[in-house]
């Protein structure tokens, strides 16, 4: 989600036995057989097909959905490659125009017009059309988001929005109360101050430059824009965008907290997960993250964000999965790319804690996975939360060139106002030059 980490479009919110999951995966209706599964004995050819990912932390539920899946088409082996965030794109841009990518894998809002656009991505309007599938059955018109010029590319795997993850000891160990709905950015700035304690490397709140986990949400609760309505213009130069930036650089400065050379050498989730920060922005998709430090393993939980002159800002993002335009085996994709969609593998994400499923219904399931955190915060603040700006073709172009500016703001060499005026301006001519 951190770009994912990260308009992709509007989205929305969801261990148990895993054992008892997985039994329930493996058999349907008709005594086990789905009605699309092969027949026992079928002599159809056996085929394995790849499935990319990027998230390690996710990486057991989608093990566990492609046994289920397997367990109904015994002839369709899948082999999971988790690649790292950083990597992934890497990897991904070098093999779609070599036609290697990988049969089925994540896509995320902030790129597919790039693999949608250069026919990298196999269309799967036809499916929509014959009823295979549904994209009626997403939260918050979810499956508009992998489509483009008419075309459907993608079916909806899950949703992230945007929470505030506070160490518990640390305001237990100050004797402040911890944070709640009620809480505005005054209030944000006013404790993390008096948790900081920079003499023993402890600060109060991490003030990345950050954009969807960052200071898009302070732009927007203060009443500021990413892009306007129609995205034909940058809000960053906007008064009120400008006023959060420097609100939330102005706690560096106050050193409540770290640098931005701080949190470059070590990011702010690592920090918050060595007990260092007291509070940061993080999406739900980093909950499992969190939970696998020793340190602070059930010390945190979760709040909404504070609120700002025009409300609660967020982001909210969804990922799909997409398949390959060169696979070499597109029906055996298909039928997997179509489990993925189903209720009975959202469930399983939901029931493992791995992210917030896209499919009706199956939100609460993710956070009753983790019942000592409040993860409803996530699905509370789905409804009002702000599409993830990515639904323009100029977005590949400005998106890159945005943090090289606001870096230098953050670093201390121009201004935030400058740099803030530097990225409307790049923005508002990549959107020119994408007409």
């Amino acid at each position: 989600m951190n770009l994912r980490k990260k308009w992709g479009m509007a989205a929305a919110g969801a261990l148990l036995a895993s054992s008892l999951a997985l039994s329930g995966c493996s058999q349907s209706n008709d005594g086990g057989k789905a009605a699309d599964s092969e027949p026992a004995g079928s002599n159809q050819k056996s085929v394995t097909i790849s499935y990319a990912i990027w998230d390690k932390n996710q990486q057991p539920a989608m093990e566990a959905i492609a046994k289920a899946f397997t367990g109904q088409h015994p002839n369709i082996e899948v082999k999971i490659d988790a690649i790292p965030w950083g990597e992934y794109w890497t990897k991904m841009s070098a093999a779609a125009p070599a036609g290697t990518l990988p049969d089925v894998f994540w896509m995320h809002g902030g790129q597919f017009i790039k693999y949608a656009s250069g026919q990298f991505l196999a269309p799967i309007t036809d499916k929509v059309q014959a009823g295979e599938i549904d994209l009626n059955n997403y939260a918050s018109n979810l499956g508009s988001i992998y489509t483009m010029d008419g075309q459907n590319y993608g079916i909806p795997k899950d949703f992230d929005t945007i929470g505030l993850a506070y160490n518990k000891e640390l305001f237990d160990q100050a004797g402040i109360a911890y944070p709640n709905d009620t809480w505005d950015y005054a209030k944000l700035a006013e404790v993390a101050g008096k948790l900081s304690q920079p003499d023993k490397g402890i600060y109060g709140f991490g003030a990345k430059m950050d954009t969807q986990a960052g200071y898009w949400n302070d732009m927007l609760a203060n009443g500021g824009h990413i892009l306007n309505a129609d995205m034909t213009k940058s809000g960053y130069d906007e008064p009120a965008s400008i006023e959060a930036l420097k609100a939330r650089y102005q706690m560096i400065l106050d050193k409540a907290s770290p640098t931005h050379q701080q949190m470059t050498d070590t990011d702010s989730v690592e920090m918050f997960k060595s007990g260092k920060l007291a509070m940061i922005f993080d999406g739900s998709w980093d909950n499992s993250n969190l939970a696998s430090s020793d340190i602070i393993n059930g010390k945190y939980d979760w709040a909404p964000l504070p609120k700002g002159k025009a409300g609660r800002g967020n982001i909210i993002n969804g990922l799909g999965n997409v398949m390959s335009a060169k696979g070499k085996h597109k029906e055996e994709s298909w039928q997997f790319l179509k489990f993925l969609g189903s209720k009975e593998a959202a469930e399983i994400t939901a029931q493992m804690g791995a992210a917030i499923p896209a499919f009706q219904g199956t939100q609460d399931a993710w956070v009753k996975s983790k019942p000592d955190l409040n993860l409803q915060v996530f699905i509370d603040q789905a409804a009002d939360a702000t599409p993830y700006p990515s639904g323009s073709k100029s977005y590949p172009v400005w998106f890159a060139k945005e943090g090289e500016i606001m870096s230098q703001a953050w670093g201390g060499a121009i201004s935030i106002e400058e740099g803030a005026k530097k990225v409307a301006e790049m923005m508002n001519q990549a959107i020119a030059d994408a007409k």
